[in-house]
């Protein structure tokens, strides 16, 4: 469910009602408002509030960011998700969770590809824990460790800026999954350094194996961010096995050596890393094509505001 407030210039909030209506949303509200600047100046507006099924809320919030009047200078639109709607609408298509609007999952990804300090320390944290449970071979440390790791969306965001065309989100979601790569790698360096010989985690996939499990999780990773239901935490997880466990691996393997009873030569290995990311990044991308997420909804986040005069 979503409530989409529209906020207008004074007298355009028909408009936007129009829309409302031509998706399917039966009810509109509209009031006036009175918006008030950091410069003391003052101009009147209209807000347009409807409260809805998450499709219908796509639908409308996309039909107003592409339609030929919309223009970020003037206009708003904020989208939030209720827990709960009581009123005379159909329960059944009230709650339908999937899809949800195409700008609130490309808000949530370029959150995740945020290269903080949080981000920083939660990759390498993890990859110390996944490290440590792969040179003593203690499971209970590696969950410990992937869990840690928000590799996933970071994944996805590649996936959904390549079919939406968004390049600078492309852009930042490589260079965070660079970072990312360097600091579980640093985090194996680390264990190892730490430790002694020998590496006792030496199982591996075949290429061909581990890159149908990739293109499956990057499936269920794409409708699960596209979903208003359901536990995102254990594809999560998935997806991080298959391509944390190697970069920090590599990291041990560089203090300790290459394990003599390891039988997956390390350019094998390397070759199933590269076609495990792959293979997440095209499933989802995919997924996204089939949801119909639409690049033109998005435009505005690539335009800078013109300062009003």
């Amino acid at each position: 469910m979503r409530q989409v407030t529209v906020t207008t210039p004074e007298g355009k909030g028909d408009e936007v009602a129009r829309i409302a209506f031509q998706v399917g949303i039966s009810d509109v509200a509209i009031s006036s408002a009175r918006q008030l600047k950091a410069n003391q100046s003052q101009t009147n507006t209209d807000k347009v509030e409807v409260e809805t099924a998450t499709h219908l809320a796509k639908a409308f919030v996309e039909r107003v960011t592409t339609a030929p009047f919309f223009s970020c200078d003037y206009y708003s639109v904020t989208v939030r998700q209720p827990r709960s709607i009581i009123s005379n609408q159909d329960l059944k298509t009230l709650t339908r969770p999937l899809v949800e609007p195409t700008s609130d999952l490309f808000q949530e990804l370029w959150q995740f590809c945020q290269v903080t300090f949080g981000f920083v320390g939660r990759i390498y944290i993890g990859a110390v824990l996944l490290a440590f449970g792969l040179v003593d071979y203690r499971l209970l440390f590696m969950i410990a460790g992937l869990l840690f790791i928000p590799l996933l969306p970071v994944m996805l965001a590649i996936g959904f800026s390549l079919w939406t065309k968004q390049w600078r989100l492309l852009f930042q979601a490589s260079m965070a999954l660079l970072i990312a790569v360097i600091l579980l790698a640093a985090g194996g360096v680390t264990v190892a350094l730490c430790s002694s010989p020998p590496l006792r985690f030496i199982e591996s996939n075949s290429l061909l194996t581990g890159f149908m499990i990739s293109l499956a999780v990057g499936v269920a990773a794409g409708l699960a961010t596209s979903d208003d239901v359901g536990r995102r935490e254990m594809i999560g997880l998935a997806a991080t096995a298959q391509v944390a466990i190697v970069p920090v691996w590599f990291g041990i393997s560089a203090v300790f050596g290459i394990p003599a009873a390891d039988p997956t030569p390390p350019k094998q290995t390397a070759i199933g890393w590269l076609l495990n990311v792959t293979g997440i990044i095209l499933a989802s991308l995919a997924t996204y094509a089939v949801l119909r997420m639409k690049s033109a909804s998005l435009r505005v986040f690539q335009k800078r505001p013109a300062t009003r005069r």
